[in-house]
């Protein structure tokens, strides 16, 4: 056999062998980029009708606050909510207040996932949407992900729980009360 003929055997023979299996494109992980104009817009147009609920939140020293990268989101509107519990964590928070029979908590992250192009959702993503012990309300503002996740002691029965409206009325009530670019 000659020469040129034991190369070309010994590059079919390596193009036939299989090779390391190159890694898949991974998920990615991101920070979204704050729309901080839309955040003071917002804070100016609420003005004084939110100083209340506003001063109530910092007056409890919430833990983690000065960190957060992101508008931390707390509940505004009528009602007695008392002062939540609250953790920060940089590029994610969670509000919590404990409610007559439920806990609502507010979560808030400015990471994103980035999926290769082959990756797909198994369903398509909604607003509002059952839980075990619950509801969740998921939205984006100012370009960050929020969750209200509502927890009931009677998830079955409990009208807060199963009416999409109260979680939709709660999403609407919400006022920046902190964080930063």
């Amino acid at each position: 056999m000659g020469k040129r003929h034991v190369i070309i055997s010994c590059v079919l023979l390596i193009s036939a062998v299989p090779g390391p299996a190159l890694p898949r494109d991974a998920v990615q992980r991101t920070l979204s980029r704050i729309d901080w104009s839309a955040v003071r817009q917002d804070q100016e147009r609420a003005g004084a009708t939110t100083h209340d609920a506003v001063r109530k939140f910092l007056d409890s020293a919430p833990e983690g606050l000065g960190d957060v990268k992101l508008p931390v989101l707390i509940l505004g509107g009528a009602g007695d909510w008392g002062a939540p519990r609250f953790r920060g964590q940089g590029t994610a928070y969670v509000v919590i207040y404990t409610l007559e029979r439920a806990k609502l908590s507010i979560l808030g992250s400015s990471s994103k996932l980035i999926a290769p192009g082959d990756l797909a959702l198994e369903h398509e993503p909604s607003a509002f949407e059952l839980i075990g012990d619950g509801a969740d309300y998921s939205f984006t503002r100012y370009q960050a992900a929020y969750t209200l996740r509502l927890a009931c002691d009677d998830p079955l029965k409990d009208e807060h729980c199963t009416d999409p409206q109260y979680l939709t009325n709660a999403a609407n009530s919400l006022i920046v009360a902190g964080g930063r670019p």
